[in-house]
């Protein structure tokens, strides 16, 4: 098949560049790529559409008729006759829960496949557009997006959301391919091992290879990006091969590049060299190559740049640095490693390496992923204050950090430049881990196993030691009790979501739970002085605040609706449970470990916001077609005030 002939059959301009680079690089797989386009445009669309009722835009949700079954059933109240003609052609389903939503005498129908706690309206199937001239399905999420603001003024952001969600629906489709060679290379890797699940798989390779990283395996499973995001497969800026070149979920290895720069120019959490300590054997090979060169190596300290960044982005960016032999590029330094589920923090292969986060002056989802100054100035002091709060509360023994261990970055008053070198350093996960532990990473938990069609929460409970809810227990009491101490008594707000979460599990049980990344958090400065906690933060740095709310908010959002609500969902989802059983669970979590803070500290603002009726629920897709770089929000039912989740 040409490429030119797919041209006719619509093609998205995104989906011709993936076709024609996999004509070029994996012929014998461009046909399957054509084939799995109806599902990953289906995966973006049904993001972007649940994204739409789930925030409420422009009162969709909220003015959404409910119907069930076919439409014979529907009734015709609200509804004129000629949604009724049309709609009475479509195969809509006996058992299906359908939302109309009305815009401008055109009718969107979103079949539902369920709805779930913080209004997470979950679609599928095909969505439809009814008008006066017809029926018809919807293909793309752009496509959406665009009949959705037909006859209405778009929104700032509309071109640019656009275009993001065409690269990431692309993305999704080569995702997808990948994911079923992947994983048809695993299971025949198995079969010659004579085992056919995930567990024994793991077991078998930690005894064969001593490097195999239980956490870097979890990592990769990246095939769906944020469970939340309608641009969750977005890299704009990014050409297709190197999509597929530095993505986690392509597992391939590439090497890390190195770079010179005169220490008069970059800051660094070091006194000495920046790498010379956690990677010595780099650093060493940095400082011959500028003797080689005729440097003085002294001058320079040498720091790692991601492969994409050190070809596309640096040249542009530090032109007059290079120009002045402030910037040296070292061509003979690289450093072999894969990328995590953050696309920009890699792990070495070179065994106990530290974890590097590095700046990619491109956008993936809703940002740009270079790193600000603060953050990479700010890791060892925020790795030391966790660490003062660990030794006070000896307790949280299963809560563990992985903490950021240097930082390094060039000051500027040019944004690009302040942003675009910075780099840091974070603990080896598998240096923290006990034999036979394994560390799986939380954004995986929604992943498919490639050993069968269930999802790895799913095998974590099917071969967990006691029940469904036994293991919910288990797995709220090693991370609520971790992460409320902290924002209760101490005023840290760690950003909690799936991504920053690593839960660890040995013989069928939860022993411990990971948390990481530092940059997100927020700290209400009062509390952490009224404990007598001292921090040396950058000027300015975000992470610090004088509002109880914003703590409030960034440790509710990350960690009981990002992150908790997805572990209920997919619990839900595949087991005879019920939500409210679970949302009860946590709420009589976080009852107890209030009562047990209420002997140190007061509780009652916290206790107030956490089982308030209505929250604030982050609006990513708002904030998209906005394009701001604020937050935005919209009001739901919060889950641990529902009927039945007592508030005694």
């Amino acid at each position: 098949m040409k490429a030119l002939q797919l041209k006719n059959q619509n093609m998205l301009k995104e989906e011709q560049e993936v076709y024609e680079f996999l004509q070029q690089k994996m012929p014998e797989y461009a046909p399957r790529y054509i084939s799995l386009l109806s599902k990953g445009r289906k995966g973006i669309l049904h993001k972007l559409a649940s994204g739409i009722l789930r925030e409420n835009i422009d009162d969709s949700y909220l003015n959404a008729v409910t119907r069930k079954g076919t439409s014979e059933t529907w009734g015709e109240s609200h509804l004129p006759s000629y949604f009724f003609t049309w709609i009475k052609t479509m195969p809509l389903s006996h058992n299906g829960t359908y939302k109309i939503v009305e815009r401008d005498g055109r009718y969107f129908v979103f079949q539902i496949e369920g709805e779930f706690a913080y209004q997470r309206v979950q679609t599928t199937g095909d969505i439809l557009l009814v008008t006066e001239h017809g029926v018809s399905a919807i293909d793309t999420a752009s496509q959406l997006l665009g009949e959705f603001y037909q006859n209405s003024a778009s929104p700032e952001n509309f071109e640019g959301f656009i275009v993001e969600l065409d690269n990431g629906t692309a993305n999704a489709t080569l995702s997808y391919l990948y994911e079923e060679i992947w994983s048809h290379q695993v299971r025949v890797e198995g079969k010659e091992r004579n085992v056919c699940n995930l567990w024994d798989y793991i077991r078998e390779k930690q005894l064969e290879d001593p490097s195999f990283s239980t956490a870097l395996f979890f990592e990769q499973l990246a095939v769906e990006g944020h469970h939340l995001h309608p641009g969750a497969k977005t890299k704009t800026g990014l050409r297709v091969d190197n999509v597929f070149r530095y993505s986690p979920e392509f597992h391939q290895t590439f090497s890390v590049r190195f770079v010179a720069v005169h220490r008069t120019l970059l800051r660094t959490t070091e006194e000495g060299g920046f790498l010379e300590t956690v990677l010595p054997s780099v650093h060493a090979k940095g400082m011959r190559e500028l003797q080689d060169r005729g440097f003085e190596a002294s001058e320079y300290d040498i720091l790692p740049v991601h492969p994409w960044q050190y070809k596309f982005a640096l040249a542009s960016i530090y032109e007059e640095e290079i120009r002045r032999e402030q910037l040296l590029f070292l061509p003979n330094v690289t450093l072999k490693a894969k990328a995590t589920s953050s696309f920009r923090t890699v792990y070495p292969l070179e065994k106990s390496a530290p974890g590097i986060k590095l700046a990619v002056n491109s956008q993936m989802t809703s940002t740009v992923r270079s790193i600000s100054t603060n953050t990479a100035l700010n890791t060892t002091s925020f790795s030391a204050m966790i660490d003062e709060i660990k030794k006070r509360e000896p307790h949280l023994t299963s809560f563990v950090p992985i903490n950021e261990i240097a930082g390094a970055a060039f000051p500027s008053g040019d944004n690009l430049k302040s942003r675009n070198l910075s780099v840091l350093l974070r603990e080896s996960i598998e240096d923290k881990l006990e034999p036979g532990e394994i560390a799986i990473a939380g954004s995986s938990l929604y992943a498919k196993s490639p050993f069968s069609t269930k999802t790895i929460v799913q095998e974590m409970v099917d071969s967990y030691k006691k029940d469904v809810v036994g293991f919910f227990e288990d797995y709220v009491d090693k991370s609520l009790a971790g992460f409320l101490t902290l924002m209760v008594k101490y005023g840290v707000a760690l950003e909690g979501h799936l991504q920053n979460s690593v839960p660890v599990m040995k013989d069928g049980e939860i022993t411990r739970f990971f948390f990481r990344d530092w940059g997100g958090a927020r700290i209400y400065k009062p509390r952490l002085e009224n404990q007598g906690v001292s921090i040396s933060f950058e000027e300015n740095s975000v992470s610090i605040t004088n509002s109880i709310r914003d703590m409030h908010d960034k440790l509710y959002y990350t960690v009981f609706q990002n992150h908790y609500g997805e572990v209920i969902r997919q619990l839900v989802l595949h087991y005879d449970v019920s939500e409210l059983s679970l949302w009860q669970l946590v709420k009589q979590k976080c009852k107890e470990i209030l009562s047990t803070l209420r002997e140190e500290v007061c509780v009652e603002d916290d206790s107030t916001f956490i089982f308030q009726p209505i929250v604030q629920h982050k609006s990513l897709t708002t904030m998209r077609l906005k394009d701001g770089k604020g937050y935005e929000y919209n009001e739901v039912p919060n889950p641990l005030s529902w009927d039945g989740v007592s508030n005694e």
